[in-house]
């Protein structure tokens, strides 16, 4: 499983409460349990549960509400670019096929476009980390270490990001963590998956070292086209 899924915010109650919001337990519209039931279920001190709820008020996932609480917000109000936020979605199963098909969707409106962006004005030394980080997606596919494809397959795709020098553009890290590698975890032929893809990433990196604006945008397009069948293929999205 993706990092992100795995990984754990460093606050523990923060944590579950976000997982327990996110997977369903606590409703939109719901009131999660009061400060005393969140300090005696969780072990804490009253500090520690006002400074979790304070992080999911700026989340947008609750609100207080006078004479209910603390309220679930509507998901349409949750941060859904917030790195805990996804990661309580992916990991809390509740909405992840619907969260993983709005990143497909946005995924191909940005990414092919930063590829063209990155075609027309990448330096040699970006291009050289774009190469990089595509040497190590063919070092891992000739090892068959799906953790270090998974590692460098999120390289890739983020040094492109980064090479936009656009902090809109960058700021979509989080997205890209949570739908890279999330094929390893449910399906049984996830290398050769990787390795099919190979070539369209191959596709990619030519492109931009040829300052090819066309090229990049079509390569990238495959590239996440390809990874939008295999995410289908698995009932991932629809």
């Amino acid at each position: 499983m993706d990092e992100l899924v795995r990984g754990r915010s460093a606050d523990p109650v923060l944590d579950a409460i976000g997982m327990a919001i996110a997977s369903g337990i606590y409703p939109e519209g719901s009131a999660i349990p009061t400060e005393p039931e969140l300090m005696d279920s969780h072990g804490v001190g009253r500090s520690s549960v006002r400074e979790a709820v304070r992080s999911l008020v700026s989340l947008g996932m609750v609100e207080t509400a006078p004479r209910r609480g603390t309220v679930v917000n509507p998901r349409t109000k949750w941060n859904m670019l917030s790195r805990n936020t996804m990661r309580w979605v992916m990991a809390g199963k509740a909405h992840q096929h619907e969260l993983l098909r709005a990143i497909d969707e946005a995924r191909l409106i940005f990414e092919p476009s930063s590829a063209a962006l990155v075609a027309r004005r990448a330096t040699r030394m970006q291009i050289i980390a774009i190469e990089t980080a595509f040497a190590k997606m063919e070092s891992a596919a000739e090892r068959g270490d799906a953790e270090a494809a998974i590692l460098a397959d999120r390289e890739f795709h983020l040094t492109i990001l980064q090479a936009t020098e656009n902090p809109i553009l960058e700021a979509f890290d989080s997205a890209i963590d949570a739908v890279l590698g999330v094929l390893f975890s449910v399906t049984a032929n996830h290398m050769d998956n990787f390795r099919e893809n190979l070539g369209n990433h191959l596709a990619v990196v030519e492109a931009i070292r040829q300052h090819d604006p066309d090229a990049a945008f079509a390569a990238m397009t495959r590239t996440i086209g390809f990874t939008t069948g295999k995410m289908k293929d698995a009932g991932l999205i629809t």
